[in-house]
C-alpha cells in the first residue's frame, strides 16, 4: 500500500462510484490502483467476476490454476466463518504477502468473495494487514450494493457452501470444483446418499415466483442442494434413504407445480454420487420430451421416458436408416389417403406392451376394431408385429422418428 494511504479515501471512492452508477470493474480497478493491491472478485462457484490482475486467464505462480486457488481461499473463509463466526475479512499469509478474503452480501445471502492481496514488489504502509482488511471490507459492502442494484443474481436463502456445491453439480461453467481439496472435504461431510435429482421449469417465467419456490424447497428439505439458472430450479435431494422420504419429495414437487406453475423432471433414487451428472441429463431430457408429448402432465419421471431419451441421443447418427422405414411410411400414406389411423394405432399398441384391451381403451375404440386394424398393419408391413424382436425394433423406429422431428 502507499505510504500516505488513508482508509477514508476508500470510503470516498466507493461512495462516489455508487453515486455515479459505476460498475464492478471500475470500482475494483479504482480501489486496486489506490491501494497498490491486486483484487479479484469471484462468485460462489469460483467464476471470476472482476479482476485488477491479468493473471485470471493464466497459471498461478506457485503452480496450479489461479481460479482453483481463489476457490480454495473462499473455502478456507467459509470454514473459518463457521468456526469463528467471522463478520469481516479473514487475513491469510502466503509467502511474502498477505491476502484479505471477505464475502459479498446481497439481501442476506453470500453472492461472492473479494480477495485483496498485497504485492511483494510494492512498498507496504504501516499496519498493512489491518488496513488491507478494512479496505476489503469497504469494497465488499459497496460491491454488495452494486450487485443488488443491477440484479446480479436470483437470491434465495441457502447456505453458501450448499450453493457452491449445487453450482458445481448443475452449472457447466463451474468446472469440476469438487477436485479441490478444501471443497471436497466439506462436500464429503454434506453430500450423503441416497439422492434424487429434480429440475423444475416455469410454464410462465416469473423471477419472484421462482425465488419463492426455491425458498420453499430449502425450508422443506434443508439437506438439499438448490441452484437457480435461466428460469429453472435444479435440486439435488440428499440423504433420501426410505420410501417415505421419496414419496414426500414427490408430493412436495407436485404441490409446487400446482402452486407456482412448474413442469418438473424427477429421477429415481440412486446411491452413487458420481451419477449426478448423468441423472441430471436424463431428467432434463425427460422434462423436454414429456412436455412435448404429454403437456397435460406436471411431473415427468426419468425412466418413463428412458427409451425416448436413448433414441434422442442416437437419432443424429441413425437418421432414416431405421427398421422397416419404408413400411412405416406406407402406414402413414395409407392414413393420409384413406383417413385410417394405422400408424398411431401401432404406436400406442407397442407402447402399451402389445396389449389389445389396454390400447383399445386408450384409443376409445372397440376391441374388434382394434383387432381389425392390427391385422391390416401386419399385412402392410409384412411382418408379425407380435414377435418380440420385431415389436422392439418397430417401437424404437417409431420413437426415433418422433425424436427426429423434434431435433
Amino acid at each position: 500500500m502507499k505510504d500516505n494511504f488513508d482508509i477514508n479515501v476508500c470510503y470516498k471512492k466507493v461512495f462516489r462510484m455508487l453515486g455515479n452508477e459505476g460498475t464492478i470493474d471500475q470500482m475494483v480497478n479504482d480501489i486496486a490502483e489506490y491501494t497498490n493491491t491486486r483484487i479479484t472478485v469471484i462468485d460462489i462457484g469460483g467464476k471470476i467476476l472482476s479482476s485488477s490482475d491479468e493473471r485470471q486467464d493464466g497459471g498461478y505462480e506457485n503452480g496450479g490454476n489461479w481460479k482453483e486457488h481463489l476457490l480454495c481461499l473462499a473455502a478456507q473463509y467459509i470454514e473459518a466463518q463457521k468456526e469463528e463466526a467471522l463478520e469481516y475479512s479473514m487475513l491469510i499469509e502466503e509467502g511474502e504477502g498477505f491476502k484479505a478474503v471477505s464475502r459479498i452480501m446481497v439481501k442476506g445471502n453470500t453472492e461472492g468473495f473479494s480477495i485483496m492481496e498485497t504485492q511483494p514488489d510494492k512498498e507496504p504502509a504501516i499496519a498493512t494487514e489491518q488496513l488491507l482488511c478494512q479496505a476489503n471490507d469497504i469494497l465488499c459492502q459497496a460491491l454488495g450494493i452494486l450487485m443488488e442494484r443491477y440484479g446480479h443474481r436470483v437470491y434465495y436463502h441457502a447456505s453458501t457452501l450448499r450453493r457452491m456445491i449445487a453450482r458445481s453439480f448443475f452449472d457447466e461453467d463451474a468446472g469440476n470444483v469438487l477436485k479441490i481439496r478444501e471443497i471436497r472435504s466439506m462436500y464429503n461431510t454434506y453430500v450423503l446418499p441416497d439422492f434424487i435429482v429434480a429440475v423444475l421449469e416455469m410454464k410462465d417465467y416469473h423471477m419472484f415466483q421462482l425465488q419463492k419456490a426455491a425458498n420453499s424447497l430449502a425450508d422443506e428439505f434443508p439437506d438439499s442442494f438448490i441452484y437457480i439458472k435461466e428460469g429453472r430450479v435444479y435440486v439435488l435431494f440428499s440423504g433420501v434413504q426410505v420410501k417415505h422420504q421419496r414419496n414426500m419429495i414427490g408430493s412436495v414437487l407436485e404441490d409446487l407445480c400446482g402452486e407456482y406453475g412448474f413442469y418438473c423432471g424427477m429421477s429415481e433414487p440412486f446411491d452413487d454420487v458420481e451419477l449426478v451428472e448423468k441423472k441430471h441429463f436424463l431428467v432434463r431430457k425427460a422434462l423436454e420430451i414429456g412436455r412435448a408429448s404429454e403437456p397435460e402432465k406436471d411431473i415427468y419421471m426419468e425412466y418413463d421416458y428412458y427409451i425416448q431419451t436413448v433414441c434422442s441421443c442416437a437419432v443424429s447418427y441413425i437418421g432414416r436408416a431405421r427398421y422397416l422405414e419404408k413400411g412405416l411410411q406406407e402406414l402413414k400414406n395409407e392414413d393420409c389417403m384413406k383417413g385410417t389411423c394405422f400408424y398411431n394405432t401401432l404406436k400406442e399398441y407397442l407402447l402399451n406392451g402389445n396389449n389389445v384391451s389396454m390400447t383399445s381403451k386408450k384409443l376409445f375404440i372397440h376391441r374388434n376394431t382394434m383387432i381389425y386394424r392390427l391385422g391390416k398393419i401386419n399385412e402392410i408391413l409384412g411382418v408379425d408385429i407380435n414377435e418380440p424382436a420385431v415389436s422392439k425394433r418397430l417401437m424404437i423406429s417409431i420413437i426415433l422418428q418422433e425424436q427426429e422431428r423434434r431435433c
